[in-house]
């Protein structure tokens, strides 16, 4: 049997936790959904309270393309749709879809180092994330538990003309950024980004929101929607659309795509990025269904396997240590 001084013990426990956190920070792929960050269940659907909403599902990515100082920064989605009402006026656009939009940043990030932009596009691309095939008759796409990245639904020329011409109007904006921004997305899109916002010669709906002027959101509920769980959550923006009660329009507005554009600009010192940075980022609720999972189980046991694993090795590290003192 191998022996082990309690020195060596110490550094293992210690290498064992830091290589457990540095795990937790990580995503599995660049869009995942409820299960990444254990949201509760109810019954066998996804629940997630964020402050006074509750979400169906949510969307996490970190920032694409973003420069090292902004590693750790992270977009979230959570939709809120209102219960199916059964009556004769369910195939009229009277159902509310609630879509809300935070940025995720490290612990030790201070808000009011933020300065730049965010760009919100309500309408969703032309095309979609391709998805796991539906089993059955239809065999189709499961829109739920598709995901990517921007690259995969919009032109990566499209992608560079609207990032690169961002970075440049904020660097020459002697105003303000956001509405010189919001100015020029009013205009028709760039030859390179056809489809970028369904049909159509423009960026669709928008909204622009100051990285300035985002709401702390307090960790007080049972659902926290980034990695790690000590990372803060900004309020970005929320928008509304009406729907009808059928299953097409909850599948299409619930789980329809979001190109967001983040502009972070260095104004001093104390700025997080040295120069302007322009990133696009996709989001969309991801629901992933386990057919392995036992619903009459205690909600979250996959959650608290990963956990129980990472505690069992502790406490093996821990008698290990306290054996040979």
């Amino acid at each position: 049997m191998i022996q082990f001084n309690p020195s060596t013990l110490t550094v293992l426990l210690a290498l064992f936790l830091s290589s457990a956190v540095a795990d937790d920070a990580k995503l599995s792929s660049n869009l995942v959904g409820c299960n990444e960050v254990s949201c509760p269940k109810k019954g066998a659907d996804d629940r997630c309270t964020v402050g006074n909403n509750t979400f169906m599902g949510i969307g996490l990515s970190h920032l694409a393309d973003a420069p090292s100082s902004l590693d750790g920064f992270a977009l979230v989605k959570g939709v809120n749709v209102s219960a199916g009402l059964g009556g004769k006026n369910n195939d009229k656009p009277t159902r509310p879809f609630k879509s809300f939009y935070y940025l995720g940043t490290p612990p030790d990030v201070d808000a009011k180092d933020l300065s730049g932009c965010v760009v919100v596009f309500h309408d969703p691309p032309s095309k979609k994330f391709k998805g796991p095939k539906l089993e059955g008759k239809n065999n189709g796409t499961d829109t739920r538990a598709a995901s990517g990245t921007c690259s995969d639904v919009i032109d990566k020329k499209c992608i560079t003309k609207i990032t690169d011409r961002a970075t440049k109007l904020a660097d020459e904006a002697n105003g303000d950024v956001c509405e010189t921004l919001n100015r020029e997305f009013k205009k028709n899109l760039p030859d390179e980004c056809e489809g970028f916002a369904g049909n159509g010669r423009s960026f669709g709906e928008f909204s622009v929101k100051s990285l300035g002027n985002l709401t702390s959101i307090p960790n007080s509920t049972d659902c926290w929607p980034v990695k790690p769980k000590s990372d803060k959550l900004l309020g970005i923006v929320s928008s509304t659309s009406l729907r009808n009660y059928s299953a097409n329009a909850l599948i299409d507005e619930a789980y329809k795509i979001t190109p967001i554009l983040t502009v972070f600009v260095g104004k001093d010192n104390s700025s997080l990025v040295k120069e302007t940075s322009s990133q696009m980022t996709c989001l969309k609720v991801v629901t992933e269904e386990n057919p392995d999972d036992d619903k009459d189980s205690d909600k979250n046991s996959a959650p608290r396997m990963k956990a129980s694993g990472v505690v069992g090795g502790i406490a093996v590290l821990v008698a290990g240590i306290f054996a040979v003192l």
